[in-house]
């Protein structure tokens, strides 16, 4: 089985994924944006062939590239975890006839606004929502549906340029700087939905979800990007099984099945509020922030290695998940953007959650800080597993307390 790997040097997280591929005794080809002698060893050493795409996102070069990477040995499969890559690697598919993704729902999965037209057409509880291309369009929306709303690109990734608009003056303020009306700029815009917010993760796997997991935002992705004094953490749980989550579980399924998803991972964001468990978007490819590390640690399985033999054999294999820990990871914000001049409160930390702490980034003195926006996995962070859940947010809790990052 010969496997094209689409950017596989973005980030460390990537090697794991291709890591995967070659355990399963996958011939890996990849395409990346770097020149060869710029890829890290540790996915170097994975991969059978390499080449630098000259542009990614051009249709032509793409298949051109892919075309050479499969002269000698037939390409079997293409795969990607990078999003904007998503629907790429779709028509890259279609033009070689290899299974996988399909363009109509890659699309699906990336447009955010078609994605909840499509599915409140099978009966999946959404905020509304709607594009708008003028700023005529989003204020018929505001007076259809009233502010607070959430403004947001089409096709965006996790939460970077979405935005809650609470008043008239900062949705025209927003409009402007989307540049509506100019270079067929648009942006979805969506009804506020309140309430608890988590993600529900899959591989799917003939048609059905064959392994899931169940995390939550302490607090929500918007309110975590207000202010530098905010820890945000990610929890995952082991207490998936227990009916909680039943119908979280049902409503995954619902969605996967009503677009039709097959042979992939999953990232689908939901909300749990005054209007009960809402659907928010779903991504056709594994999480980003290195999730599935905290995956591996909860649950004592090669989650990489499951998703390689789905993608490719369309099965996943004999193993179990354990369900053994709750995982969790927290971020400890430097106090000002600029380069750290260290931390306090690190040997109390190491005192109270040393044996459960398993992965840490503590940068040293002189490191530049990396903004919020960046995400979850920037700057100081700290991973940690428990066999239970409500140990594992107290530690996170005491974590953000105590342990303070300072910058100039």
């Amino acid at each position: 089985m010969h496997v094209l790997f689409l950017a596989p040097e973005t980030h460390v997280y990537n090697h794991e994924f291709v890591r995967g591929l070659k355990d399963t005794g996958a011939r890996v080809s990849a395409l990346g944006h770097s020149p060869t002698a710029q890829l890290p060893r540790s996915l170097a050493r994975h991969l059978d062939a390499y080449e630098p795409a000259r542009n990614l996102f051009d249709p032509s070069a793409l298949q051109d590239s892919a075309r050479r990477l499969g002269r000698a040995v037939p390409i079997d499969r293409v795969e990607t975890i990078d999003e904007p890559l998503v629907i790429p690697a779709a028509h890259l598919r279609e033009t070689l006839g290899v299974p996988g993704l399909s363009v109509e729902t890659a699309t699906l999965c990336r447009d955010k606004t078609a994605m909840k037209e499509f599915l409140r057409g099978h009966g999946i509880p959404c905020a509304a929502s709607s594009a708008a291309a003028t700023p005529a369009e989003a204020m018929a929306f505001v007076e259809r549906i009233g502010l607070p709303v959430i403004l947001k690109p089409r096709a965006g990734f996790g939460s970077l340029g979405t935005h809650k608009v609470e008043t008239r003056a900062d949705l025209e303020r927003r409009l402007r700087e989307a540049h509506l009306g100019e270079r067929g700029a648009s942006v979805a815009i969506e009804e506020f939905v309140d309430g608890h917010e988590g993600f529900y993760d899959t591989l799917i796997a003939d048609g059905r979800i064959v392994h899931d997991f169940a995390s939550h935002y302490y607090p929500g992705c918007l309110e975590a990007l207000q202010d530098r004094k905010i820890r945000p953490q990610i929890a995952h749980t082991n207490r998936i099984d227990a009916k909680d989550y039943a119908e979280l579980r049902e409503l995954g399924a619902k969605v996967s099945a009503a677009l039709g998803l097959d042979r992939t991972a999953t990232h689908m964001e939901w909300f749990f509020g005054s209007k009960g468990l809402r659907f928010s978007e779903i991504g056709a490819r594994p999480a980003g922030e290195k999730i599935w590390d905290l995956y591996r640690a909860a649950n004592e399985v090669d989650v990489y290695r499951e998703w390689a033999s789905v993608v490719i054999t369309g099965k996943a294999t004999t193993a179990k998940l354990s369900r053994r820990f709750a995982t969790g990871s927290i971020q400890i914000r430097p106090d000002r953007d600029g380069h750290y001049l260290g931390h306090e409160g690190l040997d109390a930390a190491h005192r109270r959650c040393g044996e459960w702490i398993y992965e840490a980034n503590i940068p040293n003195p002189g490191t530049p800080t990396a903004p919020l926006e960046k995400g979850w996995l920037v700057n100081t962070w700290i991973r940690l597993r428990h066999p239970d859940f409500d140990t594992l947010r107290g530690m996170m809790d005491f974590l953000g307390k105590t342990v303070h990052a300072y910058a100039r």
